[in-house]
């Protein structure tokens, strides 16, 4: 079943790490399509990291195997430094990705100062960021129909040329918010596909063969050589005490014991006085030494 479950992994992680690898790529083109204030950098990380992911666990995989094997392997510092660099970066990534996620109202300030900087240019590069986002979203303006919209005329006339009624500030804010989530998904499903990856392999009958798995065996071997001599310990301990109270208890030779008491005369016996009954007197009953 274990065997069953290791290649199905073979085959589920590289297929979930280029969906993800996707996933991210389809973010980072409506990141820039719609201007949206997420850093460009942020998403080309994110984009990339299921790919690093993949040659992290492909190349500590293989190293596993070939200790199992018994052919010459390092464990070099700069890998394990890999790894402990991934999960600084998939924590990172996911940070900077849920601080464009809320609060929603923190999210207007970022996007009005973005909008406010193309009015005031008004330059062909500004009308057609506004454009793209307003034939995107299907919206005119920012916080009104009215507000800042394209084309820049006055009076504005974005919402009768084409007929629409919303403005763009929250489509647009939502949008960030759910492409920010896209990018904090690819993130958390990393590092959950990596924790689940080594589990699997720390569990392997490979790495249980492999030479890594030594050091942990010796030290399971140490604790049972530990328990095994306590327990002997015990067992001689309470031996010596059954044998001590032997020597002190035990029968007298010959059975004497028994029957001296009986047997000896008055006073033979030399261990003191003995309390016998009286003969039967008039007045009740007499003991006497």
């Amino acid at each position: 079943m274990t065997t069953i479950i290791t290649r199905l992994g073979l085959f589920a992680v590289p297929l979930l790490l280029l969906l993800l690898t996707a996933i991210a790529g389809y973010a980072y083109t409506q990141i820039r399509y719609l201007s949206l204030p997420i850093p460009q950098a942020l998403a080309l990380l994110t984009v990339v990291l299921p790919f690093i992911t993949g040659i992290s666990a492909q190349r500590t995989y293989g190293l596993v195997r070939r200790s199992a094997n018994n052919e010459p392997y390092q464990l070099t510092i700069p890998l394990i430094a890999v790894i402990g660099f991934q999960l600084m970066y998939e924590t990172i990534i996911a940070t900077l990705a849920l601080t464009h996620m809320i609060p929603p109202a923190a999210l207007l300030c970022g996007l009005e100062s973005k909008w406010k900087s193309w009015w005031s240019a008004h330059d062909a590069n500004a009308g057609e960021a506004i454009r793209t986002i307003q034939d995107a979203l299907n919206c005119c303006g920012f916080n009104t129909v009215r507000d800042r919209s394209w084309p820049f005329t006055e009076p504005a006339t974005c919402a009768k040329t084409f007929g629409r009624t919303q403005s763009c500030a929250a489509p647009w804010r939502r949008s960030e918010q759910i492409h920010a989530g896209l990018l904090l998904l690819v993130a958390v499903s990393v590092f959950i596909i990596k924790v689940l990856s080594l589990i699997s392999l720390l569990t392997s009958t490979t790495f249980s063969q492999s030479r890594w798995a030594r050091p942990f065996k010796q030290i399971g071997h140490t604790h049972d050589v530990e328990d095994v001599d306590e327990t002997e310990d015990n067992r001689a301990t309470v031996r010596r005490l059954i044998e001590e109270n032997a020597e002190e208890y035990r029968d007298e030779p010959n059975g004497e014991s028994s029957t001296r008491a009986i047997d000896a005369p008055n006073g033979e016996d030399g261990h003191g006085p003995r309390v016998q009954p009286s003969q039967l007197a008039d007045g009740g009953h007499e003991w006497r030494t």
